[in-house]
């Protein structure tokens, strides 16, 4: 339905066939195995001219759905053949599909602004390279000379998991990371490397790293020493080093948050870096946003969304202009106070915080409305399906 790889195969059922009937079970678990699961029924197509105006029913049916054969009877809808678009079928009817169309074209990309998506960084085995700050400073002490002990600090980082991600705040539970990137001359982290020998048969056991060849038509493994990360994670360090936002590639909910300088994180989060992230930040949050995204995000069973790059860089994000530039900076200062609020120690119990972060939030949302110029039609198709 979504996913990059069935590209070529929505294409072909889309120009060869006429399609009578598709239920797509989204994150309804069908079976007990994680698959992702839908039902097409179609029909060979001899015309290509018979497709013209053709409409085919359809349900979506929900996670939490009861009485299913009962839902599905009851809930089919309609739309036409030709509105399906290859990159993603996206099930909708016409005012929900005119919407999103108007979003991409009030948006510019994310994948055309001056930012950076990455992803986190892949150990191959945790174990080895997480650490918690007791066994740091026990690795620092046990360091023989001073000049040692600032070498090996300096590549331990401070780092972020998945579960340390929440909407616009990040709890980081005191892990480190050890950072040794492909190429480091081991020996000169003598304490470091002490360590690292104790786990050096599931290290040397791991399958590798593999980056695609600059034509993208094939994939090149990279070759690694048994101490080393899986991939050259040296050209990222400055990456890691700047401001981003940040989220969980694997989420239930859309939850992008900002993160200062010098935390680095795992590959169950991608980031980004650049310029206006403040704003950026904002949008990405909006209802708008977590509306648009869902109708072409790959949905992985009942275990959430795969928010990966890919899905990210689509994203349509208002830019910049002389008529709306305050609208941008009053977003930018929202979020400034919305960080503030949620970083402080007792956000998560003190109530009155929680809810001037919701008041901030419908600010924050009736502004980015404005952005897109939305109708109060289309602000209720929006709220109706937020949740």
């Amino acid at each position: 339905m979504r996913a990059k790889y069935g590209k070529n195969l929505r294409s072909f059922l889309k120009k060869n066939t006429f399609l009578i009937t598709l239920v797509d079970f989204g994150g309804y678990r069908v079976f007990e195995q994680t698959v992702d699961t839908c039902i097409v029924l179609f029909k060979k197509l001899k015309s290509q001219e018979l497709l013209e105006g053709w409409k085919f029913s359809y349900c979506i049916v929900p996670s939490d759905c009861g009485e299913i054969i009962e839902y599905i009877r009851s809930n089919y809808r309609f739309m036409e053949q030709n509105k399906l678009s290859d990159d993603a079928w996206t099930l909708a009817d016409d005012k929900e599909l005119v919407l999103k169309e108007k979003i991409e074209r009030v948006g510019k990309p994310l994948k055309d602004w001056d930012v950076k998506i990455y992803r986190g960084v892949l150990t191959g085995f945790n174990e080895a390279f997480i650490i918690d700050t007791e066994t740091k400073n026990r690795i620092l002490e046990n360091c023989e000379a001073e000049e040692e002990r600032k070498r090996t600090e300096e590549i331990i980082k401070p780092v972020l998991r998945g579960r340390d991600i929440e909407k616009w705040r990040y709890k980081w539970e005191g892990f480190w990371l050890i950072y040794s990137w492909q190429g480091i001359d081991i020996d000169n982290y003598p304490t470091l490397k002490s360590w690292l020998l104790q786990f050096k048969k599931p290290l040397s056991e791991r399958t590798g790293g593999a980056i695609w060849s600059k034509d993208k038509k094939q994939i090149i493994k990279i070759p690694y020493k048994w101490y080393e990360l899986q991939v050259d994670y040296k050209s990222s360090i400055k990456e890691f080093e700047k401001e981003k936002i940040v989220w969980q590639r694997v989420t239930k909910n859309f939850s992008f948050c900002f993160v200062p300088k010098g935390l680095y994180t795992l590959d169950s989060i991608a980031f980004m870096t650049g310029e206006n992230l403040r704003f950026i930040l904002g949008i990405l949050n909006s209802k708008v946003i977590d509306f648009y995204v869902k109708t072409y995000v790959h949905q992985l069973s009942d275990t959430g969304f795969l928010l990966s790059n890919q899905y990210v860089e689509r994203i349509p994000i208002p830019i910049i202009t002389l008529e709306n530039e305050e609208i941008a900076k009053r977003i930018e200062i929202l979020v400034n106070k919305i960080i503030d609020i949620t970083s402080c120690k007792d956000y998560e119990s003190d109530l009155n915080k929680q809810s001037e972060v919701k008041t901030l939030e419908n600010e924050i949302n009736a502004l980015v409305y404005k952005l897109y110029n939305l109708t109060t039609e289309e602000i209720q198709i929006i709220e109706k399906n937020y949740n």
